[in-house]
């Protein structure tokens, strides 16, 4: 996704695109091919980028859906995406010297390539670990019951072997 510097006039350019799921092949957690995550959606892009100077701003939003599992009960659930974008961009030459660093955003040349900038944007909006209700109570250890649905009783006559010695004890 590429726009020519010398094609943003005075007023801002607005860009509105839709993007095939398959754009995003480069995010590990979307490669690994497990089934944990997976995107549901095209990737809707809006953008406005205005240009002062040799300096580009670009503000907008991403939007897209995907369905993951519950970390504890292991369900699907879907969730909406929606990261902002907000990138300010300074010519290479600006530098000065400097580093390219996180706060100095940089372009070359006549073109600016939003491509990898919005993927690393969603990679971060995809959240380290997905619940499907903040009550989630998840999968009993021992039988592997989804405790959501029903209640097990596997833990009522286990007792843990290193605090068996415990039960004898008279205080």
């Amino acid at each position: 996704m590429k726009v020519r510097v010398t094609d943003i006039k005075d007023e801002a350019l607005h860009i509105r695109t839709s993007m095939v799921p398959e754009w995003l092949e480069n995010i590990p957690e979307l490669l690994s091919g497990n089934g944990d995550l997976s995107v549901n959606s095209n990737i809707d892009i809006d953008l406005q980028v205005t240009k002062v100077l040799r300096q580009v701003s670009i503000l907008g939003k991403v939007s897209l859906s995907v369905t993951a599992l519950c970390s504890r009960c292991l369900e699907s659930v879907e969730l909406v995406l929606c990261p902002e974008v907000r990138l300010l961009l300074l010519p290479d030459d600006k530098l000065n010297g400097k580093e390219r660093d996180i706060v100095n955003e940089t372009y070359s040349g006549d073109e600016v390539d939003l491509g990898d900038y919005i993927r690393e944007l969603v990679a971060i909006a995809i959240p380290y670990k997905v619940v499907c209700d903040k009550n989630c109570r998840g999968l009993c250890s021992s039988c592997g019951l989804n405790l959501n649905e029903m209640d097990c009783f596997c833990a009522e006559g286990r007792v843990d072997s290193r605090f068996a010695v415990l039960r004898d004890l008279k205080v």
